[in-house]
């Protein structure tokens, strides 16, 4: 059974809603980080399994894998991606400072 690109985004979806409800709760810099670490690496399992799911639906239906709806479901987990490192870096950067602080 070939995997479902609708099927994976649907799955992935839903614990990344559930980190980004995490990072607003986090009650320091270093805990916002961690949480965001944890989001990078559910958000690079969400791209690996997005793209081999690109690549079954091109090998059995070369068609469907050039709609647009497909295209866009492969390539949505890397602004999760992106949005996460930034994330790590930018509360890692913040560590030393408590929240509210200027």
């Amino acid at each position: 059974m070939a995997p479902d690109i609708i099927k994976i985004t649907e799955l992935f979806l839903v614990p990344s809603s559930f980190l980004v409800a995490a990072l607003g709760t986090a009650d320091t810099n270093l805990h916002r980080a961690a949480v965001s670490l944890l989001g990078l690496v559910v958000s690079l399992m969400w791209f690996a399994c997005a793209r081999e799911a690109l690549v079954e639906t091109a090998m059995k239906d070369g068609e469907a894998a050039r709609t647009a709806r497909i295209r866009i479901l492969a390539r949505f987990p890397l602004v999760f991606v992106f949005g996460w490192f930034a994330s790590v870096v930018i509360h890692l950067l913040l560590a030393g400072q408590t929240l509210g602080a200027n």
